[in-house]
């Protein structure tokens, strides 16, 4: 259901919040917007009246209704923490801003955050830090194990566990279980939690503790949890092979992200088909960075109000291998198999190279060349990184790096830091895609980049949509109070380009400004923002 409410609000909310929520005077949900249902458990639709009271528990009653009798129209209090959700036993802590606005006077408005956003109550690091730092930690000490041992491939089975569909995990019992598999693991710690309802486990294969029927009725005793099993021979994966164990890795991977084909049943019955399709894939990418089979593009950033050129992002083109089937599966296979950081590295010695080139030519460009977030959370990328940057202080004025996010970046404290690290180096830090996924108002203040890219998405609809131009006006005022320059994608039309000009954003990329091409042609060139 559209909502109604004014654009500033609007903004405010996509800065800040996860979840707005519009009341009546009487406290029933209007409108509402963002993960609604799956986080409330509510669906905001006329006829299916919801009381926001009815969502907090006897003390965020009181204080909610408290803070709604002091407000005057033109003042905003919060955040106050509050316990929100349809099940007493499941609501979540949020901080809640609540407003009326002068021009709404009948109207509530509410904007949810997680503590996360607020550091209200935040623990650090966050549960799901901790779970992702627990399963790259098992990850790693699984390639060691099999790189310091050559024979433990005969000697050991990795087992993946995972709750019977309909059943939900407390802590308590994610913790038993977890505990029960290290226990029953090979060396004592060879185990893991890799997500809600997901473990792993490397054991010996001699361990009828660790075996099917036996561990699932040691864990139904415990926990009183049913789970199913599945179990991968690692002899016949061949996980001595750095690539096979690479391609593990990454089946592990997909079964704790619930991948296509990569649930239990699947990974019983086609474990060694799996792992060897994913290891040709893996062999296949390596080969393409062997040989150097990729190329480089280059898209005019345009000062929109110039119209002059003023750096180009350099993109990336594959010749694709057969078993792959587009440039994007190449990027995020890459990234889920652990090779992200050395293609990131090609790519930046490719463009630092034609820099140089350029430069002994008199006509060198700025460029920003695109860098994993993934990458950039690895120690062994980030000191080659830095090594390089400072190897090639002549060309901070051309050079510029841009964080993609294919995949959510959880330590948001840490890469902040690396961000710094490049910064004062004397490199330009861009932001892509700001306003996708989760990249909002917390990435802008942990990270202090010099300048973000709007994620196309909000301009293409931008024109028919005065909810998208609310955002967007929302998001070019909040980077021009940070002093952060703001770059509009996917500009197709002169409608676009005139709407950016009058929102106020600093450059255009884009067809309508020029498609990418193997030259770094423009009427006027400056260099990096």
């Amino acid at each position: 259901m559209a909502i109604k409410v004014p654009g500033r609000f609007l903004g405010y909310a996509f800065c800040v919040g996860d979840l707005l929520i519009e009341l009546d005077t009487d406290f029933n949900v209007i409108n509402a917007d963002g993960a609604v249902k799956g986080t409330l458990g509510i669906i905001s639709i006329p006829g299916n009246e919801t009381n926001f009271l009815n969502l907090l528990d006897s003390k965020g009653k009181g204080l909610f209704q408290k803070t709604v009798k002091a407000l005057t129209g033109t003042n905003r209090l919060g955040p106050i923490k509050i316990h929100v959700g349809m099940d007493d036993d499941g609501k979540g802590l949020f901080g809640a801003f609540v407003a009326k606005l002068p021009s709404e006077p009948d109207a509530i408005y509410i904007v949810l955050s997680r503590p996360s956003r607020l550091g209200i109550n935040a623990p650090s690091p966050t549960a799901a830090m901790l779970v992702e730092e627990k399963k790259q930690s098992f990850f790693n000490s699984l390639e060691k194990l099999f790189e310091d041992d050559p024979e433990a491939e005969e000697k050991v089975q990795v087992t993946v566990v995972e709750a019977e569909a309909g059943q939900t995990m407390d802590a308590g019992q994610q913790t038993d279980i977890e505990q029960y598999l290290k226990s029953v693991s090979y060396g004592g710690s060879n185990a893991a939690r890799v997500s809600d309802d997901k473990f792993a486990v490397v054991h010996d294969r001699e361990n009828a503790n660790a075996q099917g029927d036996l561990l699932r009725e040691a864990v139904a005793k415990a926990t009183g949890m049913a789970i199913n099993t599945a179990t991968i021979d690692a002899s016949e994966s061949h996980l001595s092979d750095r690539d096979s164990m690479r391609a593990l890795v990454f089946s592990l991977q997909q079964f704790a992200d619930d991948g296509e084909g990569f649930d239990v049943d699947n990974i019983q019955q086609n474990c060694g088909s799996l792992i060897g399709a994913t290891t040709e894939r893996v062999k296949a990418f390596r080969k393409v960075l062997d040989d150097g089979a990729f190329s480089l593009v280059y898209q005019p950033i345009v000062n929109v109000k110039k119209l002059t050129t003023h750096h180009f992002e350099a993109l990336t083109r594959f010749d694709l291998p057969e078993i792959m089937k587009s440039q994007w599966e190449m990027i995020r296979f890459a990234e889920d198999v652990g090779l992200i950081d050395d293609f990131d590295r090609a790519v930046i010695n490719r463009v630092i190279a034609k820099l140089h080139d350029l430069n002994k030519q008199g006509r060198a460009p700025g460029i920003a060349v695109n860098v994993s977030g993934r990458s950039l959370s690895d120690p062994d990328f980030i000191a080659d990184l830095q090594d390089t940057l400072e190897a090639n202080l002549n060309l901070k004025d051309y050079l510029s790096l841009e964080i993609t996010e294919s995949a959510r970046i959880l330590d948001l404290k840490s890469l902040g830091e690396v961000v710094q690290q490049i910064r004062g180096i004397g490199f330009k830090v861009y932001l892509d895609d700001f306003g996708a996924g989760a990249a909002g108002f917390q990435y802008l203040k942990s990270l202090k980049v010099d300048a973000v890219k709007i994620d196309g998405a909000y301009i293409k609809d931008a024109i028919a949509c005065a909810e998208d131009r609310a955002f967007l006006r929302s998001m070019v005022m909040l980077c021009k109070d940070l002093g952060i320059v703001t770059v509009g994608e996917w500009i197709e039309t002169k409608e676009h380009a005139d709407l950016l000009t009058e929102i106020g954003v600093d450059y255009g990329q884009g067809y309508f400004y020029g498609k990418p091409t193997n030259g770094l042609m423009s009427a006027r060139v400056a260099t990096a923002v």
